[in-house]
Formats: structure tokens, sequence, C-alpha cells
């Protein structure tokens, strides 16, 4: 096993950290929040609880135990950036229909459209608040 500063491993040294080595939540920012949650109750195919709105946050829980945080608290000050890197990637089983889905739903799919390779095809959407989040087909 590698050795890291101190003589510890590097799974010794992840356990010496205050911080989990887990992803709990992605919060996505939003200037609308009725409308980005209706957009991403869409993309997700999950439905609006009304148990997992919080007045300026609305939370998606995917079966994954990962939460998607829609956050508009404050958010009204904050300028729309003119680019940003992706957030996170969600899988594919058919880019083309991805692609055309998530255009019909409203976002924008943008640093050159799909881009192919032999191994995974992907593209880059953003919502109207520039939340970056890439669609990966892996292909076998």
């Amino acid at each position: 096993m590698k050795k890291v500063k101190g003589g510890k491993t590097i799974g010794e040294k992840l356990k010496c950290s205050p911080v989990k080595c887990e992803v709990a939540s992605v919060i996505l920012w939003s200037r609308d929040l009725k409308k980005s949650v209706d957009l991403y109750s869409k993309l997700l195919g999950l439905p609006i609880e009304e148990k997992d709105n919080f007045r300026t946050l609305h939370i998606f829980r995917l079966s994954n135990g990962l939460e998607i945080m829609i956050d508009s608290n404050g958010m009204n000050k904050i300028p729309v950036p003119q680019s940003a890197s992706p957030l996170f990637f969600m899988p594919a089983d058919d880019i083309d229909k991805a692609a055309d889905y998530v255009h019909d739903l409203g976002f924008e799919i943008i640093y050159g459209g799909i881009h192919r390779n032999h191994a995974v095809s992907f593209f880059n959407m953003r919502d109207e608040d520039f939340n970056v989040i890439t669609i990966c087909q892996k292909h076998k």
C-alpha cells in the first residue's frame, strides 16, 4: 500500500480525516424554485413531494441514497455565470434519446454537443441558472 506523509498508508490517512468519505447531496442553485423543481422532477422521473419542500429548498431523494437539493436561498442576488464545469454526471442508455429529451425539457446542450468515442458518448447540458450536468452513455 502506498505511504503518505507521516508513514501512514492512504487508507489510514482517510480514517484520520474529520470529513466522511462520501457524497450525500448535490446542490443546484435556482432563481425560480418552482420552475426548477418542475424541470428536475421531469428530468429525474421523480414526483414532487410536498414533504421535501423547505420554503427556499427542495430535495429530490434518489434511489442510490444521494440527494439533489434545489436551493433558491439568496440566489436573486447572484449573477448567472457565463460558463461552468459540470457538477456531476448521470448515465443514459441511449445518448441520442437523452439529448432529445433534455432539449425538449428546456435544457441547453453546450460545449460542442454530443461527443463520441469508442468508450463513451456524452454531452453537457445546462439549465437557466447555469447548473451544468454531463449525461454519459458507456459503450460495451
